[in-house]
């Protein structure tokens, strides 16, 4: 078995030293894009709230509004109705940033939407 030369001694440590901040990197642009995901899937979840509010009562915006907040978590959103004969489409838009936690700085991202489409429920006797 060959004995190491002295001038390899460390090596090791240099390359982790080396490769650590790309896998710090990754990691965290996997969580911050789990995160965004996650947002994307309240934002459709509260535009199914706010679609079916809108089913039971088309001209209430603001029950229409409040459901989209309430099932979303987002304060901050834009709801768009649009209906067409029996049926009814809400529309939800809300932007999201990244904070860099080393820079205190922030990257605001592209605007997150979210639509869904329901038939208008006959309600009231």
């Amino acid at each position: 078995m060959a004995k190491r030369q002295s001038t390899e001694r460390g090596q090791a440590a240099v390359e982790f030293a080396l490769i650590l901040p790309f896998f710090v990197l990754a990691i965290a642009s996997l969580l911050y894009a789990a995160l965004l995901i996650r947002d994307q899937l309240a934002l459709w979840h509260g535009a199914y709230a706010g679609a079916y509010a809108a089913s039971l009562e088309p001209t209430n915006h603001d029950a229409i509004r409040q459901a989209v907040v309430s099932e979303s978590g987002f304060s901050s959103v834009t709801v768009v109705t649009t209906q067409n004969d029996r049926y009814i489409t809400v529309q939800v838009t809300t932007s999201r940033t990244i904070p860099l936690l080393l820079l205190n700085q922030s990257i605001r991202l592209f605007p997150l939407h979210a639509d869904v489409t329901m038939h208008v429920q006959d309600v009231g006797g």
